[in-house]
């Protein structure tokens, strides 16, 4: 699974497009490979979540550490090819869903499959929706014991920035979870090759539900409309009531904010303690 040519020869075998609309890139590095399992710290307990598994390179990988593999692909004909492989090879412990990871887990057949009970999220995340599927687990009801992914190195890098650079990705998985970057990885690890560099992601949840009893979430959509503009003129644009930027102004300076300051500069700390008191201190 890991040779270049055989991968070529298995899809022209089953007559298997790469879309890149699914952001199919298969990993080739045996390398790699080995830190995204070492990474996750797998035991023979766990039930090990897989988004895009592709032809199971990591698939694979994964059921001989894991008690219970989910493999979510979209791709019909890639979830039916993985499905045979499995069989030819006797493996048993991994379960294929072919259908949308960003389906609500209460409509999903992969929601069902994990339930209530603790799991893991590990996968060669297709970029192109791997924001959105480490948002959505994060703020689940479920949320993982660990997320161990591969994502650009741009998204990485995003979600793991402090103030001065800070930004909306950055504060919310902060706020959920802990975010590592365990190393970086050229294109060479995978075919195609990505015109980007990725990186190997870990963040481990917090276990804490931070949005469902404040105003971060307004508060920092506000924050950071316009990114150009002063904290002081987007949360007047976008105050909830008819508070005037004067009293806006007051309200960040007893908070030791500076008005001019722009959002990304601001810590996380500061915007928990902005949350508490918003939209009453406009």
């Amino acid at each position: 699974m890991l040779n270049i040519q055989e991968i070529k020869k298995l899809l022209k075998q089953n007559n298997i497009a790469i879309l890149k609309k699914f952001g199919q890139n298969f990993l080739v590095s045996q390398s790699v490979l080995n830190k995204i399992i070492e990474t996750a710290n797998i035991n023979p307990q766990d039930t090990i979540l897989e988004i895009g598994p592709g032809l199971g390179v990591l698939t694979f990988e994964l059921a001989k550490k894991a008690s219970k593999v989910i493999a979510i692909e979209k791709d019909r004909k890639m979830a039916e090819i993985l499905q045979k492989n499995l069989v030819k090879n006797n493996i048993s412990n991994v379960e294929v869903i072919n259908e949308d990871a960003l389906v609500p887990p209460h409509s999903s057949a992969w929601g069902r499959g994990v339930g209530r009970n603790p799991y893991k999220v590990v996968a060669n995340l297709p970029y192109n929706i791997a924001t959105a599927v480490i948002m959505k687990f994060l703020e689940s009801e479920n949320p993982p014991q660990q997320i161990v992914v591969m994502v650009q190195k741009e998204v990485a890098q995003r979600i793991i920035a402090t103030p001065p650079h800070m930004n909306k990705l950055a504060i919310f998985c902060q706020l959920y979870s802990t975010p590592k970057i365990i190393d970086y990885v050229p294109p060479t690890a995978f075919y195609p090759k990505p015109k980007v560099d990725s990186a190997i992601l870990q963040l481990t949840p917090n276990g804490v539900r931070h949005m469902s009893d404040t105003c971060l979430t307004p508060l920092i959509n506000t924050g950071f409309s316009h990114p150009r503009k002063t904290l002081l003129n987007n949360l007047y644009e976008g105050r909830p009531n008819t508070a005037s930027k004067e009293k806006i102004g007051q309200w960040l300076l007893q908070n030791n904010i500076n008005p001019n300051q722009r959002a990304e500069t601001l810590s996380l700390e500061q915007w928990q303690i902005l949350a508490k008191q918003y939209p009453q201190a406009s």
